[in-house]
């Protein structure tokens, strides 16, 4: 009901009880009340009808909800879609890291270089389990090459200048330095790590990184060798450490070490225990493998 209709519908009560009084008190006015009644009850009646909701109203809205219900049926229709595989599963393995060092670096060494980069990355970060024998053990790096039957006591500055070798050798980078302890070159070890960097023949060498050497068979003791006065005039600078191992007889003791070995600028130290006093020594440092600088004590 609207507010003209309300109003309609007082005006007529009003006005019909002003016709009744009117009309008992006989004073000319019934027929002017009953008038108004009428209109009153007649806008009533039109306000009424008018505020009445139209039928054409209803339609849209009918037509509407038709339109809703159609279009959720198609949203349900409409599969939805999935995850591509590929993108779910991890990288498939190319290569069988489960396999000793000879076995892995043949398969991987028999695909195309191309194939070979994939292959690498395919188990890149995986950890294997190798074993070789030793060429060298630095402060915090083993080197290690991978066929110890094809290994004739080359040193790791003779492999990597004559490269040859060099895409069988891995490298370990350990966690810990300690487990280099007591190393010499010809020890047969075992060891584990993560795949940092890939061989390529001829031209680089294998990487691990998070090293662990698992176990060791260590080889005939070798002749550290002890350094005289004259032995020590005989070495000048320039020369390789083999050249100044071959003078002094044998190996000397890694002291420490600067850098990756074979890059420009690897520096390491080495000491030799010498023929004379109480302490008698001598310290040799070599940079890129040549000798930059050398020092003894008592010597005689």
């Amino acid at each position: 009901m609207t507010f003209l209709s309300v109003l309609g519908i007082l005006a007529f009560i009003v006005f019909l009880v002003l016709w009744a009084i009117a009309l008992i008190k006989k004073n000319g006015k019934a027929k002017k009340m009953a008038l108004w009644a009428a209109v009153s009850f007649l806008v009533f009646i039109i306000a009424g009808v008018a505020g009445l909701p139209a039928e054409t109203d209803k339609k849209p809205k009918a037509e509407n909800t038709t339109t809703s219900t159609k279009e959720d049926a198609k949203q349900a229709s409409v599969p939805v879609s999935q995850p591509n595989e590929s993108t779910t599963k991890k990288q498939t393995a190319l290569l069988d890291t489960s396999l000793p060092f000879e076995k892995f670096a043949s398969t991987y060494y028999t695909l195309s270089a191309d194939k070979q980069k994939e292959a690498f990355d395919s188990v890149r970060n995986q950890v294997v389990k190798w074993s070789g024998v030793v060429i060298e053990a630095g402060s915090s790096s083993l080197y290690v090459y991978g066929k110890p039957a094809d290994y004739n006591g080359e040193s790791w500055s003779e492999i990597s200048e004559g490269k040859k070798k060099l895409g069988d050798v891995i490298v370990v980078k350990v966690s810990d330095r300690s487990e280099l302890n007591g190393l010499n070159q010809g020890d047969i070890v075992s060891f584990s790590g993560e795949l940092g960097s890939r061989g390529v023949k001829g031209e680089s060498n294998w990487k691990l990184y998070n090293g662990k050497i698992e176990g060791r068979t260590v080889a005939e003791p070798q002749n550290s060798g002890t350094i005289t006065k004259a032995k020590y005039n005989k070495i000048k600078n320039g020369m390789t450490y083999e050249e100044v191992a071959k003078i002094i007889g044998g190996p000397g003791e890694a002291l420490s070490e600067v850098g990756e070995k074979g890059d420009k600028y690897y520096t390491v130290m080495y000491s030799y225990k010498g023929e004379g006093g109480l302490g008698a020594n001598a310290n040799f440092t070599f940079q890129g493998n040549k000798l930059q600088a050398k020092a003894q004590f008592g010597l005689e």
